[in-house]
């Protein structure tokens, strides 16, 4: 999927008028601002070696050690589809957190995609509990950052987990174990859904068990159209989890698409948490960019404060994505989203064009993170990898 918007300056109404698009399209290639490195991870589970699958991506030439952005997947619907879910398939997630300056990790957890299996705990309509299911999903995580810890890129002090849907419990009972360096567990669209029954009350039961023990700060966020798990079940589990105790907030995001519990994978998802999770991120004192990155952007583009929103709408939007601008009027076009710089470059000075009904030039002054030209010479850096 990818998205855009467009932008005309010197109109006053014009920051309110956006154009979408949005388009089926998987996130292929990486871009030459980062290093991916796939592959995988050996840990240690209850005394044994066990591999698992991962996507390593960071910034390239980054200095020092960086933040560990540790991301993890759904559940498919069924066994073939579990095996057929890969690493790779959070790319575009860890891209993004790599340019917020993090070391981002993705791992499949076991009995999913190339990493050991079975499924420790398999669960059904007969279990009355759980908790085992999701003690063994955090086992992996936890497993994960032993190894994390060890390499010299790594910070062990500053880490975050995130995951969708199954992932995102996954992440909370990793959070109820507090584990040391996790300042932060971001759950997208959590869950565990069952076809054949409903398990909602054992949900619930879950998150006052975890409510209970977590201590690490919490972020949730779920759209009002979730197929999977609709408003009144995300505030059960909400209200049972903060009534345990627990720091944890709850963004209830529009309806988003068809179906609101692809916000995690889909453009449009993305473009909608992402700011969310870096008012958390800053917050919390930890990387992503800062209000004042989006002002420079700004004042090198010669805008009034005005549509200041709209360059922090492009700085907080997901890749790989360009910003075009008109050298005559200064009319702005944003391209996020799509799988390579080429065709984000396109569609920015498109949209750029199309504002100025192509009676105007634009030139690409931003790719991604990086100034490349335009008002002024001045260099923009939106993220410093490692530094608040």
């Amino acid at each position: 999927m990818r998205t855009h918007s467009t932008l005309r300056l010197f109109h006053p109404l014009a920051i309110a008028i956006l154009a979408w698009l949005a388009i089926a399209l998987p996130v292929q290639a990486a871009t030459n601002d980062l290093v991916e490195e796939k592959g995988f991870f050996t840990v240690t589970i209850d005394g044994r070696k066990v591999r698992l699958e991962r996507l390593i991506v960071k910034p390239k030439d980054a200095p020092g050690r960086l933040p560990i952005a540790l991301i993890t997947h759904g559940k498919q619907n069924t066994y073939g589809r579990m095996l057929e879910q890969h690493a790779t398939e959070m790319a575009a997630q860890a891209r993004d957190m790599a340019r917020r300056g993090w070391l981002a990790v993705t791992v499949m957890r076991r009995g999913f995609g190339a990493s050991d299996g079975p499924m420790p705990v398999p669960v059904s309509c007969r279990d009355t509990s759980l908790l085992e299911r999701f003690e063994a999903d955090a086992d992996d995580l936890e497993a994960t950052l032993d190894v994390l810890r060890q390499r010299p890129d790594a910070d062990p002090d500053r880490i975050i987990a995130m995951g969708a849907s199954a992932g995102g419990v996954a992440v909370t009972a990793l959070g109820a174990r507090n584990p040391k360096g996790l300042m932060g567990v971001i759950n997208l669209s959590g869950g565990l859904h069952f076809d054949a029954c409903d398990k909602d009350d054992l949900l619930v039961d879950a998150m006052a068990d975890y409510g209970k023990r977590s201590r690490v700060p919490s972020l949730w966020i779920y759209a009002e159209n979730d197929s999977l798990f609709g408003p009144k079940l995300v505030h059960r589990m909400h209200d049972a989890f903060l009534g345990g105790g627990a720091d944890v907030k709850l963004v209830a995001l529009d309806p988003i698409g068809r179906d609101g519990h692809m916000i995690f994978d889909s453009v449009q998802g993305r473009d909608s948490w992402l700011p969310e999770l870096d008012a958390f991120l800053r917050y919390n004192q930890l990387p992503t960019y800062q209000y004042r990155e989006a002002g420079n952007i700004a004042r090198n583009l010669k805008t009034k404060d005005k549509y200041l929103a709209f360059v922090e709408m492009y700085v907080s939007a997901p890749g790989a994505k360009a910003l075009a601008q008109s050298r005559v009027s200064g009319a702005l076009g944003r391209a996020f989203g799509y799988s390579d710089m080429a065709e984000a470059r396109k569609n920015a000075i498109r949209l750029c064009q199309r504002d100025a009904n192509n009676a105007e030039d634009c030139d690409v002054v931003m790719e991604n993170n990086n100034w490349i030209g335009g008002a002024t010479d001045k260099a923009v850096a939106i993220t410093e990898p490692g530094k608040n």
